[in-house]
């Protein structure tokens, strides 16, 4: 029964594509944003703690971080529309997570000059989208990517992972060459369950199209 349904739905979605003609436009590039809640959970200021100087030991310290600030996601991609449903191409999306360390004493106060940390995350995501709604000024689409993520700071480490994005629905808006984009998506990378870099990032992002 399931290799029914799945070679129904196989067919399907041959069908569909065989059917589909040619798009309007062949070619379109896009720059965006999108959010960064999984960031924002995972990267964040330590609480700075309370003792009582008494019961410590004479030159007591403790380490912390502080001070964090965060871009965004920050895309951009080319796609070429084969047909008016299937379109390919790249994209690439960068993010920024920064924050300061330093060393606090017994009362939670700042010792000397903090440490600036600067952490960058860089993917390449081959893609490919399927719009199945068309009209004069909106199309509904969804996509998958797949590629790798570049991950490295200002500490000279350097580390890679894979890394894919699943656009569940996006919506273009527009008429001409000009229009915008607003999706609804999950980005992730990691090796493993114990060394993920991103996990449901980039829900929600929205962007500005031109189209040839």
């Amino acid at each position: 029964m399931k290799k029914l349904l799945l070679s129904i739905s196989l067919i399907t979605c041959l069908q569909i594509v065989a059917a589909a003609g040619n798009p309007p436009s062949r070619h379109s590039v896009r720059v965006g944003w999108g959010d960064m809640l999984f960031e924002t959970l995972v990267f964040h200021a330590s609480a700075p703690g309370t003792f009582d100087s008494a019961t410590l030991p004479a030159g007591f310290r403790s380490t912390g971080k502080f001070g964090h600030g965060y871009t965004g996601h920050i895309f951009a991609d080319y796609m070429y529309s084969f047909t008016d449903v299937v379109s390919a191409g790249v994209q690439t999306d960068f993010e920024g997570i920064f924050w300061k360390e330093g060393v606090r004493d017994a009362s939670g106060q700042i010792i000397g000059d903090p440490t600036r940390v600067n952490n960058y995350n860089l993917c390449i995501l081959p893609s490919v989208r399927f719009t199945y709604f068309r009209s004069e000024l909106v199309d509904i689409y969804s996509g998958l990517s797949f590629g790798l993520l570049m991950a490295f700071d200002n500490q000279k480490q350097f580390e890679a992972a894979p890394a894919f994005n699943l656009n569940l629905v996006g919506v273009r808006v527009g008429k001409g060459h000009w229009n915008g984009t607003a999706e609804i998506g999950l980005l992730n990378a990691f090796k493993s369950a114990n060394d993920v870099y991103m996990f449901a990032s980039r829900l929600f992002s929205v962007g500005v199209n031109y189209i040839w």
